[in-house]
């Protein structure tokens, strides 16, 4: 790969779009080794500009490609990833939370629950128009409203699960939490996150035991109960670092950490980087 390289490039945002459960994103940037993290959504990120190398370690495998204009990369919530890429790149970044992506896999099917794994160089001519939409409508700055985001971001999702999704019908994996139960479960979870959570408190709310609750949560949401819980108080965090108006301290508590210095570690292990960094990128 290119020796120039640089480890301390800033991407260039030419626009950006945050809604509920999802976040839109456009970005131009050079030659750049993104250093190890955890993702903490479901990511899509498609390429917009010319050709490139990338050289790609995702939970400790190794891939390398060429993305062509178009292609996609699929990173579901919890893997660990580092990429280098060799040149110049134009791309659309989409967060999805797992509460959305969730949401729409029970409004498109009762009877089967959903795997999103990863996927790279992939090409979906539906899912590259609807990201040329985007991008000129964050160019636009949002002439079109809200809805209209919503609606491409529906229409693309769809396309992404039916065709790009690993479904499992729940007959032959029964035993996953049902639609009630994970609908009251994710509610209580972030509506507690100031909260030490206990696997008694959380079982009582699905009305399982705690054994059964750890096997069927990751069962219906394909990540750990754990996992999703400290993934959601970092996404909280996020949100409280951007208002500006409170203390890292007062923000580590109010997610539900005990100690400023573990809150650092799991944002950083996270997000890449510490509250601090990542307030002040904002």
């Amino acid at each position: 790969m290119n020796e120039e390289i640089s480890t301390a490039s800033s991407p260039l945002c030419l626009g950006r779009a945050t809604l509920d459960r999802f976040m839109i994103e456009h970005f131009q940037q050079p030659a750049y080794e993104l250093p190890e993290s955890l993702l903490t959504e479901h990511r899509i990120i498609l390429n917009l500009g010319n050709p490139y190398n990338v050289e790609q370690w995702y939970d400790g495998c190794y891939q390398q490609n060429q993305m062509d204009t178009g292609n996609f990369t699929i990173l579901p919530i919890g893997m660990s990833r580092r990429v280098i890429w060799d040149r110049p790149i134009e791309f659309l970044l989409l967060q999805l939370e797992s509460v959305y992506m969730q949401q729409m896999v029970l409004d498109l099917s009762d009877r089967h629950q959903l795997e999103l794994i990863p996927h790279y160089k992939r090409q979906d001519s539906l899912i590259h128009q609807i990201g040329l939409a985007l991008k000129t409508e964050l160019q636009s700055q949002g002439v079109g409203g809200k809805l209209y985001l919503e609606s491409m971001m529906v229409s693309l999702t769809i396309q992404l699960l039916r065709h790009h999704a690993h479904w499992t019908s729940l007959t032959q994996t029964p035993g996953g939490l049902s639609k009630y139960q994970l609908r009251q479960l994710i509610d209580y979870i972030n509506s507690n996150l100031e909260q030490e959570l206990s696997l008694d408190e959380l079982a009582s709310i699905t009305q399982t035991s705690k054994y059964y609750l750890i096997r069927l949560f990751k069962r219906s949401m394909g990540v750990t109960l754990h996992r999703y819980v400290t993934t959601c108080r970092i996404e909280k965090a996020k949100q409280l670092l951007a208002q500006r108006n409170l203390s890292i301290i007062e923000i580590c508590h109010l997610v539900g950490f005990q100690s400023q210095s573990h809150f650092t570690h799991l944002f950083h292990r996270y997000a890449g980087v510490t509250p601090k960094v990542y307030q002040d990128s904002l």
